[in-house]
């Protein structure tokens, strides 16, 4: 009598150092196998997406509170809809992503914030129960990161700290569940929380769900980003000066000097493209710069190709100040920030948006 075939784990054969920790089992017959080698977490997901006609999902908790736990105690944890060795080790095998794109808002001020869903002020409210009213500066909203194919991804919140930067997600159901997104959408969600990884971002996901138990998340957040905000780093590039706004098409030079000696300190232009707002940068800082040897100037970019027409403008411009004025992308300072005393650069420039004449002076 012949012996019956047992079916080799291909994960497992195609890396050794892993094993598998668990399998979860969904309701409507899909699973989740938890592989991971001491450091590193990877979660293959077969037939999660499958639903049929009128069957009720199953619980997103399932996925979210097991996912949320091994994120916590893993270094990494992707998270793939089937297997591919090509897939998996593109991400495994990448120990840092090259990005060129990031965008961030600071949300000290939820007023300022009218499109927060209920789902995220209600998370607000569980970080303000654990931390105090005065933590919400360390939360930023919609920060940007992109993927190597220069794929733009806006995470709900981002929360730097001396140990890490977290990202959270607030998952409605019926947008991010997998049997009601179906594979594509669902596919999408895994690329975004895989990149994650590779930014050295550990995603936690709460959901409407989970958010029912109030006194829980707030216990999940504490183990998650830490007992107290002494740990918490304030987060962003932040001006906490008075900025002025207003858009024209007969800026002025003059008019930004004016508004300088009356005390206005930043500035934000919004001008057409091809209306000259590069030139009355390169000339007001070379107005700004003039007689001060302490000058240090940061024009930040989106992307490479502006970064170096900046750098063309200033060498051909601004050949006197080439030494003073560094031009770097919004990926590369939201990396590198804290490596610069917060008082180094008396001018900031942030393109496609303007904010210029920080004076030290005036710090």
């Amino acid at each position: 009598m012949a012996e019956p075939t047992i079916t080799k784990d291909k994960f497992i054969i195609d890396h050794v150092d892993f094993g598998l920790r668990e399998q979860a089992n969904y309701p409507n017959g899909g699973t989740s196998k938890f592989y991971d080698n001491g450091t590193d977490m990877v979660i293959i997901d077969e037939d999660i997406c499958d639903c049929n006609k009128g069957e009720a999902v199953f619980s997103y908790m399932l996925i979210t509170d097991k996912q949320n736990n091994y994120m916590h105690q893993f270094n990494r944890v992707f998270r793939f809809l089937g297997y591919s060795q090509e897939e998996v080790d593109r991400y495994l095998l990448n120990k840092e992503i090259s990005t060129t794109v990031d965008y961030t808002v600071s949300i000290a001020d939820r007023g300022e914030q009218e499109d927060v869903s209920p789902l995220e002020f209600r998370f607000e409210q569980n970080f303000s129960n654990v931390y105090g009213m005065n933590a919400l500066k360390y939360l930023s909203r919609e920060y940007g990161i992109c993927d190597e194919a220069g794929k733009n991804y806006f995470l709900d919140y981002l929360i730097r700290t001396k140990n890490g930067q977290y990202a959270i997600e607030e998952n409605g159901v019926t947008y991010h569940h997998p049997q009601i997104i179906g594979e594509e959408k669902y596919r999408n969600q895994l690329h975004k929380q895989n990149t994650c990884m590779l930014w050295g971002i550990k995603l936690f996901r709460f959901s409407s769900e989970d958010c029912v138990f109030e006194n829980r998340i707030e216990d999940d957040i504490k183990q998650f980003l830490g007992k107290d905000a002494s740990d918490f780093i304030d987060n962003g590039l932040k001006i906490d000066r008075t900025v002025e706004l207003y858009e024209h098409q007969t800026i002025s030079l003059q008019e930004i000097q004016n508004r300088r000696a009356a005390g206005v300190k930043a500035f934000l232009i919004v001008l057409p493209t091809a209306s000259g707002k590069s030139k009355i940068v390169e000339e007001d800082l070379r107005i700004f710069a003039n007689n001060k040897p302490d000058f240090h100037a940061l024009i930040l970019v989106p992307g490479i190709n502006i970064l170096l027409d900046w750098r063309e403008r200033v060498k051909m411009s601004l050949p006197e100040l080439v030494d003073h004025i560094e031009i770097r992308t919004y990926a590369y300072m939201a990396r590198h920030y804290t490596e610069m005393p917060s008082d180094y650069y008396n001018y900031l420039v942030v393109d496609e948006y303007v904010i210029i004449g920080l004076s030290q002076e005036a710090a």
